[in-house]
């Protein structure tokens, strides 16, 4: 079953793909060509061949001004790699060439990596016998959290990814998070806000719990836990502080040690 480290940003950009467009815009350093609809194609990669070639997630970016329909520009195909894997170099020249036969328009492979070493693995030129296909890696390590409410509305989606890909304790990025659940689909927030809970740590966890509880229903079954979890242990803290009213009412002491139990 796959992780959720490796699903949230496919989730992302499966809502929003435009994320795709951003992400590899900060990898390439350059300009993509101006598009007008960015649209999430299928993943499948497969011919008539029995083999199933199936990419983590494709975006292809489309020309509208025309007003006679849609055509696409180009297509990303984002691969997400949380460790190596020998078998990409064999598999992701597949993708490549038969998503470029099947939409008729330039095709970018991105990769999304953990670690910059591992970027570095993933973007070793892939030798076809006659060229080669360059992967374009990005670490999510170089998604700067974003402490800024108002760039977190501008950038919801890279608000909240970056957030998670780097575990933040920061209390800014974290109060900068209702910016940016604001800008996103309602439909979408609570599961993002369940994958924060699965990615922060504790005390920035309990702040984005104070933030959100009572606001967002937990959709997956992590945030459910959790927020059951969250509720027993107050119920908890309110029965142990009940209890130490009445024996100080009755003229018992109460030691330090039994007090914090």
């Amino acid at each position: 079953m796959p992780s959720w480290e490796h699903e949230f940003p496919l989730d992302l950009i499966r809502n929003a793909p435009d994320l795709a467009a951003e992400l590899f815009g900060r990898a390439s350093g350059k300009p993509l060509p101006p598009y007008t609809r960015a649209r999430c194609e299928a993943s499948e990669a497969t011919t008539t061949a029995p083999a199933e070639l199936l990419s983590d997630s494709v975006v292809v970016l489309e020309d509208g001004a025309s007003g006679s329909g849609t055509s696409p520009l180009t297509a990303i195909i984002v691969e997400h790699q949380r460790g190596p894997d020998d078998r990409k170099p064999y598999s992701w020249p597949a993708y490549v060439a038969n998503l470029r036969h099947r939409l008729r328009c330039p095709v970018r492979l991105l990769v999304l990596t953990p670690t910059q070493s591992l970027a570095h693995r993933c973007a070793e030129p892939i030798d076809l016998g006659c060229g080669e296909l360059r992967p374009l890696a990005l670490p999510m390590t170089k998604l700067e959290p974003v402490t800024d409410p108002e760039q977190a509305s501008r950038e919801p989606e890279l608000a909240v990814l970056a957030a998670a890909m780097h575990h933040t304790e920061d209390p800014k990025v974290i109060r900068a998070l209702p910016s940016a659940f604001e800008a996103i689909d309602a439909d979408d927030r609570s599961l993002y806000a369940d994958y924060l809970r699965a990615a922060l740590p504790a005390a920035a966890r309990e702040l984005l719990e104070d933030i959100l509880l009572g606001t967002y229903e937990w959709r997956s079954d992590i945030g459910r836990a959790s927020a059951a979890a969250g509720e027993a242990k107050g119920e908890a803290k309110g029965e142990a502080k009940a209890i130490l009213t009445v024996l100080e009412a009755r003229g018992l002491t109460v030691s330090d040690s039994v007090r914090q139990r």
